[in-house]
């Protein structure tokens, strides 16, 4: 007689998995040719390295990333699509040297001989290319350039060129909107944003496009009329047109060396490695950004634009003061989307993993306990007050209309709750006597 037939024992696993936001992880959006996904996720610089070069703004922006202590574990790195044809100089011409160019992983080479030129150069690369099975089409500009263009239209291909060549100026038809509305299809597991276009046009679209997201966009800009003008005066910096704007989801950096490092992505990467709740945005010492040297009338010029800036107080280089154009600051946006996020999967799974939450007082409970679990979760990250400690308050069943539970919804589960908030300044008062 076997055991079973005694004792039969069965164990039901509530373990199906519910996909939460990427809190953790930084989008860089850029206009490549590095690969044909929309997005791509690394989890080292080293892993990096087999698409970028190191001079690639993607490639900065997650140094920048992935320089910060603790360490993040992973960028994403998403790709904007460059429209054909695109263009590609010659730009140091070298005699009896390899020049070499990938298209698709795909090494097309020609070698200069002893009187080198552009002209020569640029036809040998577009002689290799041509004879390669490649699907991309060369065409020489007798000119020491060439371009390059997929043979059926819209067909993504990557490329990778020459450090002694120089990619041209290209074309950009897609909006912004359709750029993370693409990548976003393709995946949407990340929360913090950056750009590795600087333009003030492009940086207000793509800010346009994040404040109807449960996601964070960083910029900077080294524009001097942020810090030497006043607030009242400015009405055309990046940093006053998104306060302007109320953007409650963006930030602003005032960073002099903006055009060739990532202090957006240097702050990212020091803050989302932690537990939303338990950190302030101000007050942070980052690796791999240079500081500015500031006056304290240009400080309070960028602090009143809601904008933010990296210098130098008192022998110790900080943040200051860490909050998006609403103003608000940016660990409570954080904060807030952590506790939405965790609140929704955890009541989510529930539904997901028992065989059913019946509308019944005791089912009521059952979501009412995972507010007050996710309440809880947030008083132990340092996000919300014990005291005074949230309250929940959930309908009984029998007060719940018969049009909602003919809809099987459950109205009016509330609660409230205390941020914890940070202190950014003391004031402290003592007398001395002898």
């Amino acid at each position: 007689m076997p055991l079973s037939d005694i004792v039969n024992v069965s164990i039901t696993r509530q373990t199906a998995a519910v996909s939460r936001l990427g809190f953790g992880t930084l989008l860089v959006v850029g206009a490549h040719k590095r690969f044909t996904e929309r997005i791509k996720f690394y989890s080292t610089l080293t892993a990096m390295a087999e698409d970028f070069e190191a001079t690639d703004a993607e490639y900065v922006a997650a140094t920048d990333w992935f320089g910060q202590n603790p360490t993040p574990t992973r960028i994403a790195v998403g790709r904007r699509k460059i429209d054909d044809p695109v263009g590609v100089a010659v730009s140091d011409v070298q005699n009896d040297t390899d020049y070499d160019i990938y298209i698709n992983g795909t090494k097309f080479s020609f070698t200069s001989d002893a009187t080198a030129t552009a002209i020569e150069i640029a036809a040998g690369l577009v002689a290799a290319v041509n004879a390669g099975a490649e699907p991309v089409t060369a065409t020489d500009d007798t000119d020491g350039t060439f371009t390059l263009s997929a043979d059926v239209a819209d067909t993504a291909y990557t490329l990778l060129i020459d450090t002694k060549c120089t990619q041209e100026a290209f074309t950009i038809t897609e909006t912004i909107g359709d750029t993370m509305d693409a990548i976003v299809k393709a995946s949407d597991d990340f929360y913090g944003i950056v750009l590795t276009d600087r333009t003030q046009a492009t940086v207000e679209l793509m800010a346009a496009w994040v404040e109807a997201k449960i996601k964070i966009f960083g910029t900077a800009s080294a524009d001097a009329d942020i810090p030497d003008t006043t607030d009242a005066a400015d009405a055309t910096t990046i940093a006053a047109t998104l306060k302007a704007a109320s953007y409650a989801r963006s930030f602003v950096f005032y960073s002099a060396s903006a055009a060739t490092e990532y202090i957006d992505a240097a702050l990212l990467g020091k803050i989302l490695t932690q537990d939303p709740g338990s950190y302030t945005a101000k007050f942070k010492t980052l690796a791999s950004v240079t500081v500015d040297t500031l006056t304290d009338t240009q400080v309070t010029n960028i602090l009143a634009k809601n904008a933010n800036c990296y210098t130098e107080v008192g022998g110790v280089n900080i943040t200051q003061n860490g909050t998006v154009s609403e103003p608000e600051y940016i660990d409570v946006i954080v904060f807030v989307d952590w506790l939405q996020s965790d609140m929704t999967s955890n009541i989510y799974s529930k539904l997901v993993n028992l065989p059913k939450v019946p509308f019944t007082d005791p089912g009521i409970g059952v979501v009412e306990a995972e507010v007050k679990a996710s309440l809880q979760r947030g008083i132990d990250r340092g996000g919300l007050a014990a005291d005074p400690a949230p309250t929940t308050t959930v309908p009984l069943a029998a007060d719940v209309s018969s049009v909602d539970k003919a809809a099987r919804t459950l109205p009016d589960v509330k609660f409230t709750a205390t941020l914890a908030g940070a202190i950014h300044s003391v004031t402290v008062t003592g007398t001395v006597v002898l």
